[in-house]
């Protein structure tokens, strides 16, 4: 089969963000989860710590997806980390909220205890240089407004 060159192109997308995923979701990433938000250099990061038996984020994921499709195509990331001891738990609470939202594995909480994360779920946002701008302890409905707001401008910041 012979590829066009946007052909190619696409399905070099596709196996890059394949292996990307895998990178945040394989074996490596349940013994040594990292974050680098150097990585993200140019894009606004929504990085956002939650577990199975969190109330709170039930109730966030929902607006995470959103924040996903909305802003994808102005620069921004979601990213989650999931401090579950067991990932089949984390597996059913995605499949439960039908998320397709790239998450870190972090078990032992060792990325968690690096962002001196006390509540859940707690989200953190990044600027476009990778500087930490915002946090947000626990997840609050009547304050979407706020973090939208907050978004949107570090979205509209240069």
């Amino acid at each position: 089969m012979k590829f066009s060159p946007l052909r190619k192109a696409g399905w070099m997308v596709f196996a890059l963000s394949f292996f990307a995923l895998l990178s945040l979701t394989g074996p490596a990433a349940a013994q040594q989860p990292t974050f680098d938000p150097g990585k993200y250099q140019g894009k606004v990061v929504y990085l956002d710590f939650w577990a199975s038996w969190c109330g709170p984020c039930k109730l966030s994921f929902p607006f995470m997806e959103e924040l996903h499709y909305r802003y994808l195509p102005k620069d921004l990331v979601v990213i989650t980390v999931n401090l579950d001891h067991s990932r089949s738990a984390a597996a059913s609470f995605l499949k439960k909220m039908r998320s397709d939202l790239s998450v870190i594995y972090d078990a032992k909480g060792d990325l968690a205890k690096s962002y001196k994360v006390s509540d859940m779920p707690t989200s953190i946002l990044f600027d476009r240089k990778g500087k930490v701008r915002f946090v947000h302890k626990g997840f609050h409905p009547d304050k979407k407004g706020e973090y939208i707001s907050q978004i949107a401008q570090l979205i509209h910041e240069n």
